[in-house]
């Protein structure tokens, strides 16, 4: 199982999560509310677009999310601690949206950007959960001495998150968190890894805590009636985006490509399929592009690779790649490395970067250097 365990994570960090940069961060400060304003697909130009420029005296760590539409969260490490900026790309406008004197492990927002985890770490290794709102302010908190925190809000409730705590001996707590009722219910599951499939339902993979395989079957898991049933076969990765399971599978007779089968949330049918070239990582990860999803345009935004080949020595570059829900590719740009994405909350703008800190104007197909230091 240990062995399981690590190869999993190890997927975690470099295959997915774009907000995993430890960063130092630091009590909340009060700052007036923004409104949300529509954004149209040719919202910005050259002559309005306004990169985040760093102060002297700060030290710029990550662009870590989307705030609402046309306005970026990013980390700065400043004396006697770090801080997060909210910054408005097509004004410029920078406000001061969190303190802390702890270091920052990550952040997400949720469903609709109206919620943002935040992940914060002592210098003693205690590990602290603070869910903010918009204003910045902190409405929830969790604390606990753990050595990997991760979470996955609910897109089908707003106020809903399922919270990971790894523990010092491999063992976990699975965690579901209703933050406006400060309710905590632990889940018994014996697997660490689920995904949201309905309001109600997790899905997960049904590994042989015994012996190490590629694959698993694929289960369901009813919070309220705790019932437990298979689904799929076999997969080696799965994910949960809003009324879309995306599973990872081997294509036996061609181990140069993965094949990702899309299904409707809902009705458990497949929806579409793709076969997506794989680069061998000489250790127990299966590789996954970097990616992201568009709930309202049902876009499967990912890196594919120009051919399957060696990770180590592969230097052929990446398309971003829009996949449609009926089977269709668009490529959109030429990408030298499979560096993160984090999609807006519109699906106009792509955040794209190892510390995100460019950004796409999709409809344009133009890149913006986002930080200026």
């Amino acid at each position: 199982m240990k062995k399981l365990f690590v190869a999993i994570i190890v997927f975690l960090i470099n295959g997915c999560d774009v907000s995993d940069r430890v960063v130092h961060d630091a009590p909340y400060l009060k700052r007036s509310g923004e409104s949300k304003i529509a954004i149209s697909e040719q919202f910005l130009t050259n002559n309005d677009f306004k990169p985040i420029v760093i102060p002297e005296g700060q030290k710029f760590y990550s662009v870590n999310e989307w705030y609402n539409q046309d306005t970026v969260i990013y980390s700065v490490g400043e004396s006697g601690g770090s801080s997060l900026y909210l910054h408005k790309i097509n004004t410029g406008e920078r406000s001061l949206f969190f303190q802390s004197e702890e270091w920052i492990g990550k952040i997400e927002a949720n469903i609709d950007n109206s919620l943002f985890a935040v992940q914060t770490i002592e210098k003693n290794g205690t590990s602290h959960l603070r869910i903010l709102n918009k204003m910045g302010h902190e409405i929830f908190t969790r604390s606990s001495k753990i050595e990997e925190l991760q979470f996955l809000w609910n897109p089908y409730a707003p106020n809903e998150l399922i919270v990971t705590e790894f523990l010092p001996n491999f063992d976990f707590r699975l965690l579901k968190i209703n933050v406006t009722e400060k309710e905590i219910y632990q889940i018994p599951l014996e697997h660490p890894f689920v995904q949201w499939i309905s309001k109600d339902e997790l899905v997960y993979l049904d590994w042989n805590q015994n012996e190490f395989t590629l694959e698993a079957p694929v289960f369901l898991y009813n919070l309220k009636t705790l019932e437990n049933k298979k689904w799929l076969d076999s997969s080696i990765m799965l994910f949960s985006m809003k009324d879309i399971i995306a599973s990872v599978t081997m294509i036996k007779s061609d181990y140069q490509q993965s094949r990702y089968t899309f299904y409707d949330a809902k009705t458990r049918t497949k929806r579409t399929e793709i076969n997506i070239p794989v680069l061998n990582t000489f250790s127990e990860a299966w590789w996954v592009p970097s990616f992201d999803f568009d709930e309202k345009k049902q876009l499967f935004y990912f890196m594919k690779p120009n051919r399957a080949g060696d990770i180590a020595e592969y230097k052929d570059g990446f398309q971003l790649t829009a996949l449609t829900m009926d089977g269709k590719e668009v490529e959109l740009i030429n990408v030298t490395g499979n560096v993160p994405i984090k999609l807006s909350p519109t699906g106009d703008w792509c955040l794209i970067g190892n510390q995100l800190e460019q950004v796409l104007n999709i409809s344009e197909q133009q890149i913006y250097d986002l930080v200026l230091q």
